[in-house]
This record gives structure tokens, sequence and C-alpha cells, in this order.
């Protein structure tokens, strides 16, 4: 047998090997048989009390201001065809939000109609299912028992539960990163070049879901490369996965956000995925570090809030950067100058002016803020992703301004999470992980953290939780479904 006809062999014998892994063994049935109907009684548990306890299952449904555009715009999608936030014609073009939410919500509204309830119900479903494709996934790198524990683990995990019960982005996106996960195995056990164009698709699908993915396709690429690189593979099999599944890949998650960004070239005549990315860097991001360098800390509770009960109250850097954005954008006529308020602004634009050249003046100041205090940005941000990952640890031991904590129980559940990370830092340094198990959840966490700090928001540590436990589960012997690769990866 000629080196190119070995390859092949060694490639179709570890693709039926990560088959079997996936779905074959009887232990592997019934442990995820096991998972599936822990998920059911967990969430089902869930949604009981909350309803014996608030008398309805919509009771959070609606808490965040983001989830009535969401279900408007789901509303307006499926009654009149048209992607737009507007109550009555004409359907203004929505550019403030991606699609990938709104168009799951007009999936389940076709289906169960447009009751929140249904539609909370459901994604209880997606949540309990995404335990057990955690198992699924995880189980090739972990073995069995320990995949069922991450898997158990997950499901008990609080927001998890907590964030399920509201209409919002974050269950859908945690089962999407999940199938994403399963693509990548699959695609990189040599299953052919359609798995890693499934992976560009789902890719390409969390970011219309949630832009905080926006880096997760070149983190996933340059991940692929190094793979690639540090498979013992003949060169020309290397030259094939260094070209041919970083290509595919970048293809099919380039045409599914592109084409979501054509639309918005269309109707705003601005190429790009939102106009939202200079709002959220200015009145957030570069907000966060301004309250950490002036040792305001304290006060990101309020002046960061649109929570309309502390509307009143005051935002002086926010009223501070509505100065700079007049100043910037002086050309205007006074009337519309004057709309130009962090109330009207903050939560998508509800002014008359273009929404890009808002998006565009903000970005810049809020770039002009960061970069003009380096210092200030770096530790502000490293700080926050330790918060961040441990949240809400950091309210159990600090007093924040305008927020009612229970230190007791945030030290509990913040403790909890220090411990899984602590678990997976700890992991790491004792090495001897292929990077075939940890490439990406390693890639997918390093891509979510840089995007979202400096912000503090456990809605968006959620997707972090499943691929935390897997790296903190890994065990020092590779798991039975790692083994085939114990010739190709180096160590």
């Amino acid at each position: 047998m000629d080196e190119t006809a070995a390859v092949q062999s060694r490639r179709t014998l570890e693709g039926a090997k990560g088959a079997l892994l996936m779905g074959g063994s009887g232990f592997a049935r019934r442990a995820g048989l096991l998972v599936l109907c822990v998920a059911g009684a967990v969430h089902g548990l869930a949604l009981g009390a909350v309803r014996v306890r608030t008398g309805s299952l919509e009771t959070y449904a609606f808490r965040s201001l983001d989830s009535w555009e969401y279900y408007n715009l789901a509303l307006n999608i499926e009654k009149n065809g048209t992607f737009s936030q507007r109550s009555a014609p004409p359907y203004e073009p929505d550019t403030w939000r991606t699609p990938g939410y709104p168009l799951f919500l007009v999936m389940l509204i076709s289906i169960l109609g447009a009751g929140a309830t249904r539609l909370v119900i459901a994604q209880h479903v997606i949540a309990a299912l995404s335990a057990w494709l955690l198992f699924q996934v995880s189980r090739p790198h972990l073995g069995g028992r320990r995949a069922m524990v991450a898997s158990l683990l997950f499901l008990l995990e609080p927001y998890h539960l907590y964030y399920a019960f509201w209409l919002m982005s974050e269950t859908l996106f945690v089962a999407l990163l999940l199938l994403a996960w399963y693509a990548w195995d699959r695609a990189h056990a040599g299953q052919g070049s359609a798995w890693y164009a499934l992976t560009g698709l789902l890719t390409g699908m969390l970011v219309l879901v949630r832009p905080v993915a926006l880096l997760l396709p070149a983190t996933l690429v340059i991940t692929t490369i190094i793979l690639s690189l540090r498979t013992s593979v003949p060169a020309a099999g290397r030259l094939s996965g260094l070209v041919r599944g970083p290509l595919v890949f970048a293809l099919t998650c380039g045409l599914t956000v592109g084409n979501w960004m054509a639309r918005n070239r269309i109707v705003a005549d601005h190429f790009a995925l939102s106009s939202q990315g200079g709002v959220v860097l200015a009145y957030f991001k570069a907000t966060e570090v301004e309250l950490w360098r002036t040792g305001q800390a304290a006060n990101r509770y309020l002046e960061t809030s649109l929570d309309p009960a502390h509307l009143e109250d005051p935002h002086p850097v926010w009223e501070s950067i509505d100065t700079q954005l007049r100043d910037r954008l002086s050309y205007l006529p006074a009337e519309q100058r004057d709309q130009l308020r962090w109330p009207n602004l903050a939560q998508g634009n509800r002014t008359s002016v273009d929404s890009f050249e808002i998006s565009r003046a903000l970005g810049s100041i809020g770039w002009s803020a960061i970069a003009g205090h380096p210092s200030a940005a770096i530790s502000c941000s490293a700080v926050r992703c330790g918060e961040l990952l441990a949240f809400p640890l950091s309210l159990a031991v600090t007093w924040h301004a305008g927020i009612s904590v229970n230190r007791v129980r945030a030290g509990a559940i913040g403790a909890a999470y220090a411990l899984l990370s602590i678990a997976c830092a700890a992991r790491l340094l004792r090495g001897r992980a292929t990077l075939r198990s940890i490439g990406f959840p390693m890639a997918c966490a390093f891509a979510l953290l840089l995007m979202t700090t400096p912000q503090l928001d456990p809605r968006l540590r959620l997707p972090l939780i499943p691929l935390m436990l897997v790296i903190a589960l890994l065990s020092n012997r590779p798991a039975s479904g790692e083994a085939a690769q114990a010739g190709t990866d180096t160590q």
C-alpha cells in the first residue's frame, strides 16, 4: 500500500471510530437517554416552579427590552414579510438587529402560534436538547462517563435555566455553538469538505444570531491551519488541510453573513452587519473604561442602565458622549442634533438621523476614548474578563450603586463559577491535551471573551459554560475517541 493510500485508510478508520463514538455503543445510548430524561425533568420542574410561583410562564419572557424588539421583528416577518420594528406602515427596514433570532422565532410562531408561553416552552426544549448535544460532542474527548458529568453539570447551571425563560437569543446561540462543534470535529476527523461547509454555515449563523460571535470565523480558521500544521501527514495532505478546509469554511461562512450585509447595502446603502457597532463601543465598552479610569466603577450599573426606573438618574459619562456626538455631527440641523441623546440611541436609533452615520461617529468617539488610555483599557478588560467568568462573585465582595444583592447567594453561585474557571486554568497548565480536543473550545472562548470585554453581562457568559466544562473535565489520559488522534496530533 503506497503512502497516500495508507493515509486515506487511516482517515477512514478514524472517521469510523468517530462515528461509533458519536452514537454507537450501548453505554453511549443509555447515557444519552439518561441525559435527555434528566434534561426533561430539570426543565419541566423549572417550568412548573415558575408557573406556580408567578402564575405564568410569560413572567420573564419580556424582561429585557431586547425581547420586545426580537418579538416585534418576528411578528412583522410572519405577518407582513418585512424585517421591521414598525407596528404600522410604512415598514422601515431595521438595521439595528441581525436576523438570526427573529427568524428562529418566526419558525416557532409558524408552528406553535405567537403566544409567548408556547415560545418559552419551545426554548426550554431547545435548552434541554443542548445538554444532549453537549454529551454527544464531548464524548470523543472526555469519554462517556465524563461527558455525562459535563452534561448534567450544564443542566444544573442556573443561568442556562434562567435565560431559557427570556425571549432572548442565548439559548439558540448555545445550541448552534454545540452543533458547530460537532461539525468541526467531523471535519477534522477527515470526513470530507461538506463538514467544513457545515461548520462555516453554522458559524455564520452564530454571527447572525449574536454579533458578539464576529471573531469566531477568524479564530476557527487560524486554529484549523495550526491543527493542519501539527498533524503528522505527508506534505500533500497538510497542504490540503491548510488550504481546502479553511477555504471551504471561509466561503460558506462569508456567504451566510455576506447575504445579510448585502441586504443592508440595498436598504440602507451600507455593506455592514448592523448599525449598532459604534453604539455598543461608545456607550458600553468605552464607558466601562472611563468609569474604571476615573475610579467610578461602582457606578457602572447606574451609568450603563437602560432600565426605565433609572432613566432620570444622572448618566454623566453618557451625557459627555452625547455632547461629543453633537459636536462631531455639527453640520446637522439643530432639531436633529437635539435628538442625539442616549435615551434615543443606546437601545437603537430613535431619531431621524441615519443610523450608520451615528454609529460611525460613536465608533470614532469610543475608539478615541479607549486608545487614549491604553493601560486603563487593558487593566479594565482583564479584570472584567475575570469578573465575567466568576459572576456574580464580584457582587458579593464589592458594593455597586443602584442594585441590591443577596451577598450570600451571590457568593455561593459565584464561587462555583470561580472553581470552574480555576479547574480550566489548571487543566490547561497541566498540558497533555490534544489540540483536537481543546482547539474549538479555546478558539471560541478567546473570540467571545475578546468581543465581550469589558462589558459585564452574565448573558454573554452563557455560551462559555459548556466549553469550560469540557476543558475542565479533560483527563490526563486521552479518551477512547482521542486514541485515534494520538498518532497524528502533536501532544
